[in-house]
């Protein structure tokens, strides 16, 4: 066996041992049956990431750092009784800065479930893990995200995730803020609904922790453009019936024949014919452009309306 191929075989059994002693240590209240399992799991795991010429030499030497016994595979040699292991003072496992270092050194071989469960078990003792780089959220704010998405308790938050989410929520409203208020100003441009700030700006400076910006403002930002968006929706929904209701007032056969009985003209002349040329002079003024000022009026007209109600 190369130099090389020995040093990386020796640091793959010092990190198996160092396995072993969490192992021990994480389960120390279930059965020896239990944690016998778990050892040898850890095992076959082990094996699996081991060449198969080299699984007697990383065997033999795993054996004489941590001697637990058999792990269900056939005796190496006979005679010859392994030599004890270093024994680990129990003072040792009660050191919290003993147990981190062994903890940071086999890290790296951890898999992404034994890390979390990990995780989970410094969290249930009472440590919470924090970094600068992810920084540090309160339960408190956990408790209003899990109401506010409709999520039960005993789910943890994924930090990245939740890294990601915000950034395609900001996305969305950075993109959505500015067609909102260019339609509101092309519909109503002497409107005193208008826009304060520009979400992108009060955002960045709220995350970034500017002084002067608050979670109040980016909230009522917020709740402004979110109750116009809905104001113009139901504006648009509705100005249809609006519309017919205005055009049929104007051009409906009823009403224009009514129109023409209040009106002096001549009994040579038909009431067919009235009513046509009372139509005629009515429709005089319709058009693409006065047409579509009508329905913009109605939608103004309708969100307007609402405003004293929905707080804009």
């Amino acid at each position: 066996m190369s130099e090389v191929n020995s040093e990386k075989l020796e640091s793959h059994v010092l990190e198996t041992a160092n396995r072993f002693r969490l192992i021990l240590v994480d389960f120390a209240d279930e059965s020896e049956q239990t944690r016998m399992e778990y050892l040898c799991e850890e095992v076959e795991r082990a094996l699996k990431t081991v060449l198969p010429d080299q699984r007697n030499e990383f065997l033999k030497k795993l054996m004489v750092r941590f001697p637990v016994g058999s792990f269900g595979s056939k005796p190496l040699q006979k005679g010859k009784a392994a030599p004890s292991a270093p024994v680990i003072e129990p003072d040792k496992l009660k050191d919290a800065e003993f147990l981190v270092r062994n903890l940071l050194a086999i890290a790296p071989t951890l898999s992404r479930e034994r890390k979390e469960h990990v995780v989970k078990s410094l969290h249930k003792a009472g440590f919470t893990l924090t970094s600068k780089a992810q920084g540090h959220y309160s339960d408190e704010s956990v408790q209003r995200l899990k109401a506010a998405i409709q999520v039960g308790d005993g789910r943890s938050v994924d930090i990245d995730r939740l890294m990601e989410l915000s950034i395609l929520l900001a996305n969305f409203v950075c993109k959505l803020e500015p067609l909102v208020w260019n339609i509101w100003r092309t519909l109503s441009s002497r409107s005193s609904i208008r826009q304060s700030v520009s979400m992108k700006d009060a955002m960045g400076r709220f995350v970034f922790k500017d002084p002067d910006a608050s979670q109040e403002q980016i909230d009522n930002e917020l709740k402004v453009l979110q109750r116009l968006i809905a104001a113009i929706i139901t504006a648009v929904g509705r100005v249809g019936s609006q519309f017919a209701k205005n055009h049929l007032a104007r051009f409906a056969p009823s009403e224009i024949s009514a129109l023409v009985k209040v009106e002096r003209g001549s009994v040579l002349i038909s009431h067919e014919v009235k009513c046509w040329r009372k139509y005629l002079e009515l429709a005089g003024g319709l058009n693409e452009d006065s047409i579509e000022t009508e329905i913009r009026n109605n939608i103004v007209g309708y969100v307007e309306s609402l405003r004293k109600g929905m707080g804009l």
